[in-house]
C-alpha cells in the first residue's frame, strides 16, 4: 500500500537565496494572512508552514510554493512545537462561532485560531494565477514563534487586511544535523549551494559538510524519478 504521509516534513521557498538563509538562520516565519471559510473574515499570525508529503506526491506543491525546499524529520519539528493544522469547512460550528463573538479568549486566541485552515479555497500558483485548491491535500503543518500576536478579522476590515502587506516575522530553530532533504530547483544550483554549505559547516565541528552535501536532490530528479 502506497504511503500518504512521510517521516519527513517540507518547507518549500521560490528562491534559493531564501533556502540558504533557511539553512543558516532557520526557518522565517512570515507575517500570514489566513483566511477562514465564512465570507469576509480571517486571521494573520506569523508562521513557517511545512507539509506532511512523501517525494512521490510532492511535485504538484512545487508549483504553488516554489522549487527550493528543506526536508527535517519530523519527530524534531515535534519537538520544536510544530504541530498539524485543523482543517475547517464553512459549515464547522466552531468557525460560526468564533465569528460571532467580539472577543476571543486568550486559549482560542493563542493556540486554536491559528491552527485553523480552509480545506477548500482560492490561492495563486508562483506564475500569481489564481486556482480554487483542496489545503486539506497539504497535510499542513505549522510552526507559530511563542507569544505571537494573533490578529483575527472579520467584515470589511478582513477584505482590507488580506491585502497588507507582510511584516519581518521570526525565525525557527533549524538543527541541521536533522535536515533530511536540501531540494533545489536544478543542476546548474549546486556549484553556489555548495559553496554556501561550505561556509556554514567551516569550523562548525558539530557538522560534516559532506553529510549535508549528500542530502542535495534537484526539483527535476524528484519530478522524473518519484
Amino acid at each position: 500500500m502506497a504511503r500518504i504521509s512521510s517521516s519527513t516534513l517540507f518547507n518549500f521557498t521560490d528562491s534559493i537565496d531564501y533556502l540558504v538563509n533557511n539553512l543558516k538562520d532557520g526557518f522565517y516565519c512570515h507575517n500570514t494572512y489566513e483566511k477562514l471559510p465564512l465570507r469576509n473574515n480571517g486571521y494573520r499570525v506569523p508562521m513557517a508552514c511545512f507539509c506532511d508529503i512523501p517525494l512521490s506526491l510532492i511535485k504538484e506543491h512545487f508549483d504553488w510554493y516554489g522549487r527550493y525546499g528543506i526536508g527535517i524529520k519530523r519527530t524534531y519539528a515535534r519537538k520544536q512545537g510544530v504541530k498539524p493544522v485543523w482543517y475547517v469547512t464553512s459549515e464547522s460550528n466552531l468557525v460560526r462561532n468564533l465569528v460571532k463573538q467580539e472577543s476571543l479568549s486568550e486559549y482560542e486566541r493563542k493556540h486554536l485560531l491559528p491552527y485553523l485552515k480552509q480545506f477548500l479555497g482560492n490561492q495563486a500558483y508562483q506564475s500569481g494565477k489564481e486556482k480554487r485548491k483542496k489545503f486539506y491535500d497539504e497535510r499542513e503543518w505549522r510552526y507559530i514563534p511563542d507569544n505571537s500576536l494573533v490578529e483575527f478579522f472579520f467584515g470589511l476590515k478582513a477584505q482590507r487586511e488580506k491585502r497588507t502587506a507582510m511584516q519581518n516575522g521570526e525565525r525557527m530553530k533549524l538543527d541541521l544535523n536533522q535536515v533530511e532533504y536540501i531540494i533545489i530547483e536544478k543542476e546548474s544550483d549546486f556549484d553556489k549551494m555548495i559553496n554556501e554549505i561550505r561556509k556554514i559547516t567551516n569550523g562548525n565541528k558539530e557538522l560534516k559538510f559532506e553529510n549535508l552535501i549528500a542530502k542535495i536532490m534537484t526539483a527535476k530528479q524528484i519530478e522524473r524519478d518519484f
